[in-house]
């Protein structure tokens, strides 16, 4: 677990997430402040939340741009749910793979990039309180992470935790018994190493949350 305390001015580039949830807008701001941030991307296909309209696309824009910081929508590039149908696999649900590869998100890893370099600070911002369970990390941070970025996913708590930290979380939880001798898991499994793992429980995680297309 890091803290802004723990910084290496020497580090590679960063690119923060977080999660809105139903908090206060004040509350969402002191993270921001804390780490540093002044540019909000929305990841979110639709910006706008029943449960949290503080967070809607005008409301959270006006917000942020009183306090000093930028607002971009890029739910085109980095949304969740997708028009391509040639991006869903055949049980329907978006995958992540496939839509990292594609034009628009491309384009939009390029976007993020110049902003970066032209001396934006950028936090990834969806819905989902915890890394874990969102796109933004499981999708769209894997990208920057898989290219040589650090990333770090704020938590409500203003703690936060790296791209490394949540890939051993996804493999404590898709494979619990990696590092014991278990006589009900088959040759396959026995045989994965650590990083092949780590793929495996992304795919899995993209199965579970990845948006289905039979929703629209």
């Amino acid at each position: 677990m890091t803290t802004p305390a723990d910084k290496d001015i020497n580090s590679k580039q960063r690119i923060f997430t977080i999660g809105h949830s139903t908090v206060a807008n004040t509350f969402f701001l002191k993270p921001l402040r804390q780490y540093g941030i002044n540019c909000i991307v929305d990841v979110r296909s639709v910006p706008f939340s029943r449960h949290a309209p503080q967070f809607n696309k005008d409301e959270l824009s006006k917000f942020l741009r009183k306090n000093g910081i930028r607002y971009v929508s890029m739910g085109q590039e980095f949304g969740a749910r997708r028009d391509e149908v040639a991006l869903y696999t055949e049980a329907g649900y978006l995958d992540f793979e496939k839509t990292r590869k594609s034009n628009r998100f491309l384009h939009g890893v390029e976007r993020i990039e110049k902003g970066i370099n032209c001396g934006f600070s950028i936090a990834l911002m969806c819905t989902e309180k915890l890394a874990i369970d969102c796109h933004r990390s499981i999708l769209v941070a894997k990208s920057f992470y898989d290219i040589g970025y650090d990333i770090c996913h704020i938590q409500h708590d203003a703690d936060s935790c790296t791209q490394q930290d949540l890939e051993l979380e996804l493999v404590k939880h898709y494979f619990p018994n990696r590092n014991a001798i278990n006589m009900f898991t088959g040759p396959e499994e026995d045989s994965l190493s650590f990083r092949e793992m780590v793929l495996a429980a992304y795919r899995y995680r993209n199965a579970e949350i990845g948006y289905q297309l039979h929703k629209k």
